[in-house]
């Protein structure tokens, strides 16, 4: 399994996925079938989830085997990545903010901002660490137990890599507005 990403939602499941203490299924029939199960044996809901149709699906479930490359592989895994022991995901949560919230992020995206006087950096392609500091992860971890839409998450995110990266907390209408467009790779460690 892959632990990096180019969303947020889904950087973060992986970042769950170190936290795990049982193994989610492997093939893509299981999987399938622990969808259908956390769906009530709603096909319809379960084919909208991984974007095909219901016929699809089904014919994706009697299948004798799938390329691991092949994009609804991808995306079956992506949702039993995302619904996967989620009292664990919270239990980790709630254990990584009571020793003081920290989080280290590592991306390639296209980085910029626009500071005080209207001074600005273009966006550019940055690779970086960054350590996460309260109370951001929270903010975070809230809004994905919320289901909270991929660009209220990435607006979280570039709150953050402005107060990491600027390493200033100043009140937030004089904090540098940072823009995070076109991710090419997303990581957290917690």
């Amino acid at each position: 399994m892959n632990l990096s990403a180019n969303t947020v939602r889904e950087a973060l499941d992986r970042a769950d996925s170190r936290h795990w203490t049982r193994t989610p299924p492997r093939s893509t029939r299981a999987r399938l079938t622990y969808l259908l199960k956390q769906s009530r044996h709603d096909r319809a809901a379960v084919a909208r989830r991984v974007h095909m149709s219901p016929a699809d699906l089904e014919a994706l479930r009697t299948a004798a085997r799938m390329p691991q490359d092949h994009l609804l592989h991808q995306a079956v895994e992506r949702e039993v990545i995302r619904l996967w022991q989620p009292r664990v995901r919270r239990r980790a949560h709630d254990t990584i903010l009571a020793n003081g919230g920290q989080m280290m992020l590592s991306f390639r995206a296209w980085l910029g901002f626009t500071a005080a006087a209207g001074t600005s950096d273009d966006p550019r392609l940055r690779f970086l660490t960054l350590s996460l500091k309260a109370p951001y992860p929270e903010r975070l971890f809230t809004a994905q137990h919320n289901g909270t839409p991929e660009a209220e998450l990435r607006q979280i995110l570039s709150d953050a890599l402005g107060a990491s990266y600027f390493h200033r907390d100043r009140p937030a209408h004089l904090q540098e507005k940072v823009s995070l467009d076109r991710i090419d790779y997303l990581e957290f460690y917690y």
